[in-house]
C-alpha cells in the first residue's frame, strides 16, 4: 500500500492556530512638560519679595537695637554740651595807618576762651580750633588757631589765642572810628569760635561734630574789668544761650 506525501505549504502561508510575535521596541522615553513663562514669573517674584522682607527686618531689628543702645548710653551718661566764655583779651600792638590804598589796621592781641565740660563721665574731644576777633562795623581784628586736644570729665580750661590782623579798613570814618574806640577803650569787639567737637569714654572717641559759638560783643574796658560776654552755641541750626 502507497504511503500518502503531505502537500508543500505555498510561499507565505502562515499558520493561524500560531500567535504571532512581534519584535521588542525600546520604552518611550518621558515626556517633558515646560510649565508656562507666567509660572517663572510668578517663582521669581515670590524670591524677589521674601528677600526684601527679610532685609527690612533685619533692617528693622537692627534700627530697634541701635535706638535702644543710644536711648540707654544717653539715659545712664546724661550728654552736656561744653560752656564757652570769652574771659580775657589784651591787645600787644595796635596801629592804624594810612597810605595811598587807604588806612590800614595792624594789630596782635591775646585772646582766652574759657571751656567748661560739665559732663561726669564724659571727656570732650576738639578738633582744630579757630577764633576770629571782630570789631565795630565787622573789621577783622585778628585771626589765631590751635591744634585739637582732649578736656577730661568736670573740669575748666582756659585755650589761649595769639591774633594777627592786617586789614584794610575801607573809609577814613572807619580807620578814626577804630583808632579813637580802641584809646578810650569804647570799642566794641566780639569774638567767633569754630571748632567740632565729640565724645571721649575710657579711650573710646565719637565722631565729631562742627560748631560754632559766638561771644556778644562787649566794649573793651567791660572786658578789662572782667565782664564776661554771653556766647551763642550753633549745632544742627540749633541756637542756645549759655
Amino acid at each position: 500500500m502507497s504511503q500518502v506525501k503531505p502537500l508543500k505549504k505555498p510561499p507565505g502561508f502562515r499558520d493561524p492556530t500560531i500567535p504571532i510575535q512581534r519584535p521588542l521596541q525600546p520604552p518611550l522615553p518621558p515626556r517633558k512638560i515646560n510649565p508656562p513663562p507666567s509660572f517663572y514669573l510668578e517663582k521669581k517674584g515670590r524670591t524677589c519679595c521674601f528677600s526684601c522682607c527679610c532685609c527690612c527686618f533685619v533692617f528693622l531689628i537692627l534700627l530697634i537695637f541701635l535706638v535702644a543702645a543710644g536711648g540707654t548710653l544717653y539715659l545712664w551718661f546724661n550728654p552736656k554740651l561744653p560752656v564757652f566764655h570769652l574771659r580775657s583779651l589784651e591787645f600787644t600792638k595796635f596801629n592804624v595807618t594810612e597810605n595811598q590804598d587807604g588806612p590800614k589796621l595792624n594789630a596782635q592781641s591775646n585772646v582766652g576762651v574759657e571751656l567748661k565740660n560739665p559732663n561726669r563721665e564724659l571727656k570732650i574731644v576738639y578738633g582744630e580750633t579757630k577764633v576770629e576777633l571782630k570789631g565795630e562795623n565787622d573789621v577783622n581784628m585778628g585771626e589765631g588757631k590751635v591744634s585739637g586736644f582732649v578736656q577730661d570729665q568736670k573740669s575748666v580750661k582756659v585755650v589761649k589765642f595769639v591774633m594777627k590782623s592786617n586789614e584794610m579798613l575801607y573809609g577814613d570814618n572807619v580807620g578814626k572810628m577804630i583808632r579813637s574806640g580802641f584809646k578810650s577803650k569804647n570799642l566794641r569787639v566780639s569774638a567767633d569760635v569754630s571748632t567740632a567737637i565729640g565724645i571721649g569714654y575710657n579711650g573710646w572717641k565719637s565722631w565729631k561734630i562742627g560748631v560754632r559759638v559766638s561771644c556778644g560783643g562787649l566794649r573793651l574796658k567791660q572786658i578789662e574789668n572782667g565782664a564776661t560776654p554771653k556766647c551763642g552755641f550753633t549745632l544742627f541750626n540749633w541756637f542756645h544761650l549759655n
